[in-house]
């Protein structure tokens, strides 16, 4: 008890209260939430064509339905140009103040199973949602992809990128983040040597932040 009690030794002065500041340094993680909704409004689908006398009335393909199914642009006819109302919206939600950068290209060319596939460059092209679109109108072509790879048959996973999409896939650049949307309609323009086919293909939207 003794050796103890001699270990203890005498008790210490409290010592006097003092205040400081201390800096904290944080970053936050950004994050870059998307999705792509198509047929996104109502009276959305094919709604005019360029040229006359076909027999064939714009209608919407089978498989297209409000706020999903697929972009069905129904029976063409070659030769003619038609337009797809609503086609698509891209939903971008991000705390990234430096904003975001939408790419969209095809996994594949237009592919068909009794045919060859055919270059989406020259077939599939897309501009901003607006009330005066028309098949006429000037619109961007959408390529498929070379800087990345078709996950999947036909490229129905999406795209496996090394890097960034290629900047001519370039859709929207935005400043800021948010929650933004944006809408697109669809033209296309079936050439006369398209050959009589099925043909369908896999838009891909890539959205990334600044």
């Amino acid at each position: 008890m003794a050796a103890l009690l001699s270990l203890a030794g005498s008790p210490l002065a409290a010592a006097a209260a003092t205040n400081a500041s201390a800096q904290l340094a944080y970053k936050l993680i950004p994050y870059v939430h998307a999705s792509v909704v198509p047929n996104y409004a109502s009276s959305f689908g094919v709604t005019s064509t360029s040229g006359g006398g076909s027999g064939v009335t714009p209608a919407t393909g089978s498989t297209a339905v409000l706020d999903g199914g697929q972009v069905d642009f129904g029976n063409v006819v070659a030769g003619y140009n038609y337009l797809y109302k609503y086609a698509a919206e891209v939903n971008v939600n991000t705390n990234d103040s430096s904003g975001f950068v939408v790419y969209a290209e095809g996994a594949t060319n237009l592919y068909s199973p009794t045919a060859t596939t055919f270059p989406l460059a020259q077939t599939l092209f897309w501009l901003v949602s607006a009330s005066g679109n028309t098949p006429f109108s000037s619109a961007s072509s959408f390529s498929a992809t070379t800087t990345g790879t078709p996950i999947g048959a036909n490229g129905s996973g999406g795209i496996s990128y090394s890097g960034a999409p290629s900047a001519g896939a370039i859709v929207w650049q935005s400043a800021t983040g948010g929650t933004v949307s944006e809408g697109y309609d669809f033209q296309l323009r079936v050439n006369d040597s398209i050959p009589t086919s099925q043909f369908n293909v896999y838009i891909v939207y890539t959205v990334i932040g600044n």
